[in-house]
C-alpha cells in the first residue's frame, strides 16, 4: 500500500464525517407531508407518491448495488447527492401532480444509490486500513457527530415552512451541493476490485444466494425489513396524525429534532447493547415494544402520544447497526453494497404492498387505524419469530 494511497483511506474518515453531516442537513423532512397538504393533495395521493418511490426504489435498489461494486463506491455516491439535489430543486417548483411523482423519483432512485453503497465505502475504507473492528464504534460516532447539525436542519424546519413553504428545500438543495463537492475528493478504496464482476446477473444470484445461505441471515434480513417498514411508516405519516391531534407546524421541526436526537443515542448504543445481551433477545425485545407502541398510538388522541411515537426511532437505529455490523462481518467485499441492497429491497417489498392500501384506509377513516392495522400484523410476525425463530439458541451464534 502506496503512502499516498494510505494518507488518502485516512482522510476518507474525515471527509466521510463532513460528507454525512452536510447531507443530512434535510430541512424538508419534518415538513414534506405538510408541504403535499399544503399543495392540495390528499392521502391517497400522498401514498401514491410513496409507492412510486417505492417502485423506483425497488427497481434500482439491487442494480446501484451491483453497479457500486462494479464501478466503484464514490462515483456512485456522487451520483446519490447529485440526485437528491435534484429532488429538492424539483419539488420547490411542482404543482402539478406529475412533477410530484418524478420529484419522488429522483429521491428514490437517490437513495437506492446510497443504500449499501455508503456502508460499504466506509467498511472497504476501515478494512484496507486494518480498522474494520472499529466500525461500530465509528458508524456511532458518526450518527452521533451528524446530530447537531442534524437537529438544527430539522429544528429550523418547521419554522421555515411556516415563513414560506419552499425555504426547507431551497436550504436543504444547498448543503447537497457542497456535499457533491465533498464526495468528489473521496479516495476509492480499491479492495473490492480483487474480485471482478464479469457478470452482473451472475453476481446478483450470487448476493441473492449469500443472503439466503443461512437462515440467520433471513431472520436478520426480515426482521429488519418488517421493523424499518414499519417505524419509516410512523415517520413518514406520523405528520399527519400529529396534525390531526393539534401539533403546530411550527412545533414539527423541534419534535423532528427529538427524534433524531434518540436515533443517535441509538446507534452510540448499539455496541454495548450487542455486548450485553443475546441477538436473538434484543430482537424479541424490538418487536413487542414497536408493536406495543404503534398498537397505543392507534388508540391515543392527546399530545402526550408524542412521547410513545418517539421510542420505536431508538429502536430502528439500534437494529439497523447491528443488523449491518453482524452481515458485513460474514460476507465478502465485492458483493458488499449488493447484499445490503438485497435487504434493503425487502424493505421496499414490503411497503409496496402496505402503503397504498393504508393510504386509502386512512382516507376512508383515519390514520389511527391504519396505524392499527400496522400494529396488528407487527404482532403476529413478533407471536410468529417467538414460537418459530426464539428458541432456536443455535441459530444466533457465530
Amino acid at each position: 500500500m502506496s503512502k499516498d494511497y494510505q494518507e488518502g483511506l485516512k482522510s476518507n474518515i474525515k471527509k466521510y464525517f463532513l460528507f454525512e453531516i452536510l447531507i443530512s442537513l434535510a430541512f424538508f423532512y419534518p415538513i414534506f407531508n405538510l408541504f403535499y397538504l399544503a399543495r392540495g393533495l390528499n392521502i391517497t395521493q400522498i401514498a401514491f407518491i410513496g409507492v412510486a418511490w417505492i417502485i423506483t426504489n425497488m427497481v434500482l435498489e439491487i442494480p446501484s448495488g451491483i453497479l457500486a461494486d462494479k464501478w466503484g463506491r464514490k462515483k456512485v455516491l456522487s451520483l446519490f447527492v447529485f440526485l437528491f439535489m435534484c429532488q429538492s430543486v424539483v419539488i420547490i417548483f411542482a404543482h402539478n401532480y406529475i412533477w410530484f411523482i418524478i420529484a419522488s423519483i429522483l429521491h428514490a432512485a437517490a437513495f437506492a444509490f446510497y443504500s449499501g453503497t455508503n456502508v460499504a465505502f466506509f467498511w472497504d475504507t476501515l478494512k484496507e486500513l486494518k480498522r474494520e473492528k472499529e466500525y461500530e464504534k465509528l458508524w456511532g460516532k458518526l450518527h452521533f457527530y451528524t446530530m447537531i447539525p442534524s437537529l438544527s436542519a430539522m429544528f429550523m424546519g418547521g419554522f421555515l415552512f411556516s415563513i414560506n413553504e419552499i425555504l426547507p428545500y431551497l436550504f436543504t438543495a444547498f448543503f447537497l451541493f457542497l456535499g457533491l463537492l465533498i464526495s468528489f475528493t473521496f479516495k476509492e478504496p480499491i479492495l473490492n476490485k480483487s474480485a471482478q464482476i464479469d457478470s452482473i446477473l451472475g453476481h446478483f444470484k450470487e448476493s441473492i444466494k449469500t443472503v439466503f445461505s443461512k437462515e440467520k441471515f433471513i431472520v436478520i434480513v426480515l426482521t429488519g425489513a418488517i421493523l424499518s417498514f414499519s417505524i419509516d411508516y410512523l415517520f413518514s405519516y406520523g405528520q399527519i396524525y400529529l396534525k390531526e391531534i393539534g401539533l403546530m407546524a411550527s412545533m414539527f421541526g423541534i419534535l423532528y429534532a427529538g427524534i433524531s436526537l434518540i436515533s443517535s443515542f441509538g446507534y452510540i448504543l448499539a455496541e454495548k447493547v450487542k455486548n450485553n445481551f443475546e441477538f436473538r433477545k434484543i430482537i424479541l425485545v424490538f418487536l413487542f415494544i414497536t408493536s406495543a407502541c404503534i398498537l397505543l398510538l392507534s388508540r391515543l388522541n392527546t399530545l402526550w402520544a408524542i412521547v410513545i411515537l418517539i421510542i420505536p426511532f431508538f429502536i430502528r437505529a439500534n437494529y439497523r447497526l447491528l443488523q449491518r455490523g453482524y452481515m458485513h462481518k460474514h460476507i465478502s467485499s465485492h458483493n458488499r453494497a449488493t447484499v445490503d441492497s438485497v435487504a434493503t429491497f425487502s424493505i421496499v417489498s414490503i411497503a409496496i404492498v402496505f402503503e397504498p392500501i393504508a393510504g386509502k384506509i386512512a382516507d376512508l377513516y383515519s390514520i389511527q387505524t391504519a396505524f392499527f392495522i400496522l400494529g396488528c400484523l407487527l404482532l403476529t410476525y413478533t407471536i410468529y419469530y417467538f414460537i418459530f425463530k426464539f428458541r432456536k439458541k443455535r441459530l444466533f451464534e457465530g
